[in-house]
């Protein structure tokens, strides 16, 4: 686990918030294109493979070593990451076999395709602000804010339901009909 150093470099405040928001966005996911659901999911419902999503903030996105590192530009930074990670969420995975009903149903998180993130609500700063030095504590309860936001986002559940006719070898049989 990173901790907040003395003095705190850009690349630490990003490399602390990797380990409170990111991380966390990419455990336990279970459903992506490496890992669907069933074989009727199609590829492009999610955005990514279960490994999850990279980190696009980088130190030098945050600031300049040795230079002052502004509030606004922390959090412009971190709120704009911390929703890049909103698809990453609760979905509802549902097989309907028409005629007969649901053959398949269960929820889990998946990295689901960026068309499904959501939008942050007002983040508390923590007095992470323009009219005061910033310190690691607030830095800290912020960056826990962050995390306790994308939670509650991670939480919200997306149902994608494909309807098929049969559910003996459904894909293979439609993939075959053109060579019939």
């Amino acid at each position: 686990m990173v901790t907040l150093t003395n003095p705190v470099t850009p690349q630490n405040i990003v490399d602390r918030f990797k380990d409170l928001v990111t991380d966390v966005a990419n455990t336990s996911i279970v459903y992506g294109t490496d890992n669907k659901p069933f074989a009727e999911m199609p590829d492009a419902t999610y955005a990514g493979t279960i490994a999850g999503a990279t980190i696009t903030a980088t130190g030098a996105t945050v600031g300049t070593t040795g230079n002052t590192i502004t509030a606004s530009t922390i959090k412009t930074v971190l709120e704009t990451e911390t929703a890049l990670y909103t698809n990453i969420r609760q979905q509802r995975a549902v097989l309907n076999l028409i005629g007969s009903g649901i053959i398949f149903d269960a929820t889990n998180v998946a990295n689901m395709a960026t068309g499904n993130r959501q939008t942050l609500s007002a983040i508390n700063s923590a007095s992470v602000d323009a009219t005061q030095n910033i310190s690691s504590s607030n830095l800290e309860t912020y960056f826990g804010n962050l995390a306790t936001e994308y939670a509650a986002l991670r939480s919200n559940i997306v149902t994608t339901q494909v309807d098929i006719c049969h559910s003996s070898c459904h894909s293979s049989c439609h993939s075959s009909r053109g060579r019939r």
